[in-house]
């Protein structure tokens, strides 16, 4: 005997599900997938990237936002960055201002529980949108971010900064960030 199949919720149940609750889901294909709780450490580098985005970015068109900013990677996938930037008016999916479609750099803060998904199948997803020109990843077991960015033939090229005097650039925002301020009282 074979399990039973489980009902998949279309877009606009998921949409209605996931805005009604008190803890959000990523959404794949009319399946849910909870987000995990973040650490005390994920909480305080997300705080101290996104301050480094915000000053960074004043007096730019670019701005900043934290999750639980939903974003749509493709009609049938929802997935929740832990930071982003937009350049210019958010691409909003409805009237609800809470899912967007045009983020151009996207922050990830490295998780032991989502390391494997962040590097890979989020990733993935990230690149199918055409507005997506950089992938910061966040590392919370060393000093180390790695950015991905989308060369001009369309490859994505990894660079590396480790260390707390490294500053690493975002050449998609024409900023740099020192690894400093992004771990600062954090390891």
């Amino acid at each position: 005997m074979g399990a039973l199949a489980v009902p998949k919720l279309s877009v606009e149940e998921y949409l209605a599900v996931d805005r009604a609750s008190e803890f959000k889901s990523e959404y794949h294909d009319g399946e849910l997938f909870p987000i995990a709780n973040v650490s005390w450490q994920h909480g305080l580098l997300a705080v101290n990237m996104g301050s480094c985005l915000r000053l960074a970015l004043k007096g730019t068109p670019c701005r900043a936002a934290a999750s639980p900013v939903r974003v749509r990677v493709s009609p049938t996938k929802f997935v929740y960055p832990d930071l982003l930037v937009v350049c210019g008016s958010p691409a909003f999916t409805d009237e609800q201002s809470d899912t967007i479609t045009n983020p151009k750099v996207i922050v990830e803060i490295l998780s032991p529980s989502t390391l494997d998904y962040d590097y890979g199948t989020k990733f993935v997803q990230y690149r199918e949108l055409p507005s997506f020109e950089e992938y910061v990843l966040v590392s919370q077991a060393a000093y180390r971010i790695e950015v991905f960015r989308r060369a001009p033939d369309g490859r994505w090229v990894l660079s590396t900064y480790a260390g707390l005097d490294a500053v690493f650039p975002i050449e998609a925002l024409n900023i740099s960030v020192p690894l400093a301020e992004v771990y600062s009282a954090v390891l």
